[in-house]
């Protein structure tokens, strides 16, 4: 069907992503990934999505604009860009290496604007592009300690999204944030202790951690006709935590 819109995840294969690639294919999107390493992973994740959909993955390193460019000038086809990838080193600001920030930097904030640059082509084509980047409620609260790199970046990422709503609206791509809470993903429950996890829900006033449908939920409708009105704007899905 040459109808069919075409998602392209970035970090489509793990955690808050493969949940988002999920819920697309389900809904009838042909879904592309994009991941940085771990091919094993990639195929694994490859057979078990492909179960839903149409579904694809490559190994592209979004910071590398020359990656990038190469990847999207073979596509013929993109409706819906979602940004989830994204990294962190977590150490003291003065123990931190200005290259760690870079690092971070240069997948969280610049990675999503250089997949966005190249995009844009194909989204201008579509009759209802969307971008959807996905950042983090220390976009709003900076974390107590290590979190340099990835609280700036967070930040980055919602002015980001509204520059590109504003100039990209005339050719009707709509553009947005979705900031999650921490979610629980395989790489949460892999960093977090049971005690942990029980610690930080009993904090978050609806009394749990989010689930990657909570997000995906959010994402997905962001992608329909139903949403058109909705652009430049950063949506929190946390619980009620920024509210204490």
């Amino acid at each position: 069907m040459e109808n069919k819109k075409v998602a392209i995840v970035v970090g489509g294969n793990g955690g808050l992503g493969y949940e988002i690639s999920k819920q697309f294919l389900k809904q009838g999107v042909d879904v592309i990934t994009l991941y940085a390493k771990d091919d094993k992973k990639a195929q694994k994740v490859k057979k078990e999505l492909s179960k839903f959909g149409k579904f694809d993955t490559y190994n592209v390193d979004i910071s590398n604009e020359e990656d990038v460019k190469k990847f999207f000038a073979g596509q013929k086809k993109c409706d819906f860009l979602i940004n989830v990838a994204g990294i962190s080193i977590e150490k003291p600001f003065d123990v931190l290496t200005i290259d760690e920030i870079r690092k971070v930097l240069d997948v969280n904030l610049f990675g999503k604007m250089i997949c966005s640059k190249y995009a844009i082509p194909l989204l201008k084509k579509s009759k209802s592009g969307r971008i959807v980047n996905i950042a983090s409620r220390f976009a709003y609260k900076p974390f107590f300690d290590g979190m340099m790199g990835y609280s700036v970046a967070e930040a980055g990422t919602v002015m980001m999204t509204k520059v590109l709503a504003l100039e990209y609206a005339k050719y009707n791509i709509k553009v947005n944030t979705v900031c999650a809470s921490l979610t629980l993903t395989p790489h949460t429950l892999e960093i977090c202790t049971k005690e942990e996890i029980e610690t930080i829900s009993s904090k978050n006033p609806s009394g749990r951690l989010g689930k990657p449908e909570d997000v995906a939920n959010l994402v997905t409708f962001l992608c329909k006709e139903e949403s058109g009105y909705i652009t430049g704007e950063d949506i929190n899905v946390n619980g009620g935590i920024l509210l204490i």
